[in-house]
């Protein structure tokens, strides 16, 4: 059996569990925290294209999706080490809110790429805390640096 290595994030955010899916699942939502541009619909099987410059464009289908506790994308097309890769939310309510635990599972390596997706990841779901809490707007070309 091939060796696969995964990502895994957990936060809680302050907000109700259909409004944290929405964040997770709508194009323009998962622009405000992710993406450049996307485009898609949340619902079995769609296909879904994640944006992040004119040459970095991912393709990716809804692998999962449970309404409003989990989505997850499979990479289909775009950077060869995502190929292949699951992107995925599950949410749970909490007494205080939504917890999130995030996933991003499938890489064949853990290399340079995977670690700075990791800590990409990490940067973009405290981007998603800020605007699902307090909708704090980051434009595109400063979310790597918030």
């Amino acid at each position: 059996m091939e060796n696969s290595f995964s990502i895994f994030h957990n936060l809680e955010v302050d907000a109700t569990l259909e409004n944290v899916f929405r964040m997770v699942s709508v194009p323009e939502f998962l622009n405000e925290w992710w993406t450049h541009y996307c485009q898609g619909n949340p619902e079995p099987d769609a296909e879904y294209t994640f944006e992040f410059s004119e040459t970095d464009i991912l393709q990716g289908k809804v692998s999962k999706f449970s309404p409003p506790n989990e989505i997850e994308f499979l990479i289909t097309e775009g950077d060869q080490d995502w190929i292949g890769t699951s992107v995925g939310f599950v949410l749970t309510e909490t007494g205080n809110g939504t917890r999130i635990s995030f996933y991003h599972t499938g890489w064949k390596d853990t290399h340079e790429h995977f670690r700075q997706s990791s800590f990409c990841w990490a940067t973009y779901l405290r981007i998603l805390r800020k605007f699902v809490e307090e909708g704090l707007h980051v434009p595109y070309a400063e979310r790597y640096h918030f």
